[in-house]
């Protein structure tokens, strides 16, 4: 057995764990799936997996250093993530449940503005490097090969795809969404005051 097979191993096991607990992009993608169908579910997992690898990657080349030397950066990405999430959580509590589009196809621009609000989701959580680079200094070697820190960066993003994709599917079901439609506008109501909360502790941890 290789020996970076073990470090791999705990490498994934620490990141799921830390991935399937209750946040922001969970309540995202399960009401853009009951709400929206699978096409919207399905953008916001992948825009969501690409902005984990890439704070992933950032951990492993040192991002996580240059913020802790230059703070206001750090801050800066915080507030503006804050910022958005107290914006979706009003949005949600202003507007009416969406109409279901189970025929948006996956190359439609609801797919792909899906995509782009899962990465700023998760690109305005810099903590989430911080994450990644401590678990990635706790877990792998000093003198990490290149190799070794692509395949840890691949296990991330599959991790993340691959079980925001499942919570979808899971959602997207004929039954949820029906429980969706008779309760649309409480869950909107409740996700919403949810996700303000969320950014207003982020807020407030950045000021």
């Amino acid at each position: 057995m290789s020996p970076y097979a073990l470090p791999l191993a705990e490498l994934a096991l620490a990141n799921f764990i830390g991935m399937i607990s209750p946040g922001p992009a969970f309540l995202l993608v399960s009401r853009a799936a009951a709400g929206r169908g699978r096409a919207a579910g399905f953008g916001l997992s992948l825009g969501v997996a690409i902005a984990a690898t890439t704070w992933a990657a950032a951990a492993c080349f040192g991002v996580a250093l240059v913020m802790a030397r230059f703070a206001p950066l750090y801050e800066a990405i915080q507030i503006a993530g804050g910022l958005y999430l107290v914006w979706i959580g009003i949005s949600a509590w202003r507007a009416p449940p969406p109409e279901l589009d189970l025929a948006a196809p996956s190359g439609s621009p609801g797919f792909l503005r899906a995509v782009a609000t899962g990465a700023a989701l998760n690109l305005g959580n810099p903590k989430i490097v911080i994450f990644f680079t401590s678990i990635f200094v706790a877990l792998l070697p000093a003198h990490t090969p290149l190799w070794l820190s692509a395949a840890a960066i691949a296990i991330v993003g599959l991790q993340e795809v691959t079980w925001y994709c499942l919570v979808t599917l899971l959602f997207s079901r004929a039954r949820v969404q029906r429980a969706y439609r008779r309760a649309g506008l409480w869950i909107e109501r409740t996700v919403g005051t949810l996700l303000i909360a969320i950014g207003a502790r982020i807020l407030g941890a950045a000021v």
